[in-house]
């Protein structure tokens, strides 16, 4: 099926392009800003949180959770994956032997869920906050291992198949300040817009823009302007995203693996 994106507004069987457009757009926006919004946290529980972590924590993490002996915890990809306390609790409570952390078993479930409400408040303030300076300091973020990271790029990470050193990041840790490139290589810019190839049964091959993608049917803008669809069971499919390898990272990435890129990027001067 083809339509002309231009001119008179297509249908996409019958509702208009221009208002699937608009009705993905609200969804995302939706989406966007629940993600984006306070996280619901009892006031008191908090300053519970803040008083045990300092004890607690604070000598190694600091006392505000952004990094000293050990690493940022308000960055950390623990805190991010966290909703309900199902990541960071056990951490607390079985502690890190491998990374020199120590249990805290003799804390009461209160007493963790209050910490974990502390974290992310601190975590939701840093990122909602013009309190989080640019210059962020270094030391409290280079707390990794600059081969590790090296190795992580070039190997498991899969950076390298798509970016190099002498290339696209030269100067790059020049170019940003330690924040900014922290931000960046965890959630790059860029339009991010999918394209897909498209083989018809006939041998034919179409490319362009992906306007729409389910399991059951595919749809592109083409090379001629036109609107396209097909059902996905008649047609062979290949979808190019220029950042899916970076939202797949962010479910795989440890803190150590976040704190050695960094590091290695940090030397990218």
């Amino acid at each position: 099926m083809s339509r002309r994106v231009i001119g008179m507004a297509p249908t996409y069987g019958t509702i208009p392009v221009e208002s699937m457009y608009l009705r993905w757009a609200l969804v995302f926006s939706l989406s966007f800003v629940a993600f984006s919004q306070q996280p619901k946290s009892d006031a008191a529980a908090v300053e519970r949180g803040k008083s045990e972590f300092k004890s607690s924590c604070g000598f190694c993490h600091g006392d505000d959770a952004t990094g000293n002996r050990a690493p940022d915890l308000v960055r950390s990809a623990s805190v991010s994956h966290d909703v309900n306390g199902e990541v960071v609790g056990p951490i607390i409570r079985n502690g890190r032997a491998d990374k020199g952390m120590p249990p805290f078993s003799s804390l009461s479930a209160n007493q963790i869920a209050d910490m974990v409400q502390f974290l992310h408040r601190q975590a939701y303030d840093a990122l909602h906050s013009n309190a989080v300076p640019r210059d962020y300091p270094l030391k409290k973020l280079l707390t990794g291992n600059v081969d590790a990271g090296k190795q992580y790029f070039n190997g498991a990470g899969g950076c390298a198949g798509c970016h190099t050193p002498a290339g696209d990041l030269k100067g790059v840790a020049a170019k940003y300040s330690p924040l900014e490139l922290q931000q960046r290589f965890l959630y790059p810019a860029g339009s991010g817009k999918r394209t897909a190839t498209v083989t018809l049964p006939d041998g034919r091959v179409m490319a362009g823009p992906v306007v729409h993608a389910d399991e059951f049917e595919i749809a592109i803008t083409g090379k001629d302007g036109w609107y396209h669809s097909w059902p996905r069971s008649q047609v062979k499919v290949e979808i190019h995203d220029t950042l899916a390898a970076h939202r797949a990272l962010l479910e795989k990435y440890t803190d150590q693996d976040i704190h050695n890129l960094f590091a290695y990027l940090e030397t990218l001067k």
